[in-house]
């Protein structure tokens, strides 16, 4: 068997991006009562948790085209994603319902679309036609309010009857195939890409993205605070919104996944690496304590700034946990999925 390359700087940013959301999920379920929307806490959470799931799913679109596994191994891995994903539900009843689709779900099903993604990423005409699509998507939600769902956590993961999954999966859920499959085209793209040295993210042409979206986020950012709207929120965001996702939520967090991106591979930082390796493992467990935590605040009356503090004490336990586990690997459910799936 041919030993697995991994690139240093993709098990960072896959690393990186589970720790935020691990931060992302701990900050929502330790929110006293009296932290403001429109803090700078506030906005700094959302910032930094906003990012997790784009660069999550992206640096997923970039090992999916780098994996040569068979259409029968992707199946297995598929399957397995989705009984992951019911785990996750039944550890979390605070957050979830048995059925609720998530960010696994996501994967699985891109697993299952990697075919089309594949097509869509290395033929010019079929990608640049997928982007068209998209505005086209977006183009017809502006005019057909709703076509996204509501924009609250009960509907998004209310799983009454099939249809509603179904809907969820592909649509109206957390994490939709629409639009996130966007995120996964961009990190295929990428990784199907043949860059200069050998990096993984072409510098100069990635710069002028993130310039060009920093200057997208800076005009949008003066709007909202002309027009006395909201910025960015997680639902009520006039200019960024994440549940559903706006294209202005696209194009920010899109500038933010390649500013971490080009920071981690020029600085070769190299960090959070141990997480990376075990990102679906952190990802699953993380729920567990969350969940037996899950009142802490309301029992110990935590401040703000407690509640902040609880946030990165929690949040910064994990690369501790990442490093002492890397050396049981068997114990891992990246090894457990190596295994069923190369049976």
């Amino acid at each position: 068997m041919v030993a697995e390359f991994r690139y240093r700087e993709i098990d960072s940013l896959r690393g990186l991006a589970v720790l935020l959301m691990v931060m992302v999920h701990a900050a929502a379920i330790w929110s006293p009562t009296q932290s403001s929307d429109t803090s700078s806490l506030s906005y700094i959470v959302a910032g930094l948790g906003g990012l997790a799931a784009p660069l999550f799913i992206t640096i997923f679109g970039w090992g999916l085209i780098k994996s040569r596994s068979s259409n029968r191994a992707n199946i297995i891995k598929a399957i397995i994603l989705l009984i992951l994903q019911i785990l996750v539900n039944l550890s979390s009843p605070q957050l979830y319902q048995p059925f609720s689709p998530g960010i696994l779900s996501l994967f699985a099903l891109l697993i299952i679309l990697k075919p089309l993604i594949v097509k869509i990423t290395t033929n010019r005409t079929i990608f640049l036609l997928f982007w068209l699509s998209i505005l086209l998507f977006y183009g017809v939600n502006s005019m057909l309010f709703n076509i996204q769902g509501e924009n609250n956590w009960d509907f998004r993961t209310n799983t009454e009857n099939l249809s509603t999954v179904i809907s969820h999966l592909i649509l109206t859920g957390t994490y939709p195939v629409l639009p996130w499959i966007c995120y996964a085209v961009v990190g295929a793209f990428l990784g199907s890409s043949i860059t200069e040295g050998g990096k993984t993210l072409p510098r100069n042409s990635t710069t002028l993205l993130i310039m060009i979206g920093m200057c997208y986020c800076l005009f949008t950012l003066i709007r909202s605070n002309i027009d006395g709207s909201i910025w960015a929120h997680p639902t009520q965001g006039g200019e960024l919104n994440f549940f559903p996702v706006n294209i202005g939520f696209i194009i920010a967090s899109m500038t933010g996944v390649f500013i971490f991106w080009l920071i981690i591979q020029e600085f070769r930082i190299t960090i959070f690496e141990g997480c990376g390796r075990l990102s679906l493992t952190i990802y699953v467990i993380h729920f567990i304590p969350l969940s037996i935590m899950s009142n802490l605040e309301n029992e110990k009356d935590w401040t703000v700034m407690e509640a902040s503090q609880a946030v990165v004490l929690f949040t910064t336990t994990w690369p501790i946990f990442a490093y002492v586990w890397n050396r049981y690997q068997w114990l891992t459910i990246e090894y457990l999925i190596r295994k069923l799936s190369s049976r």
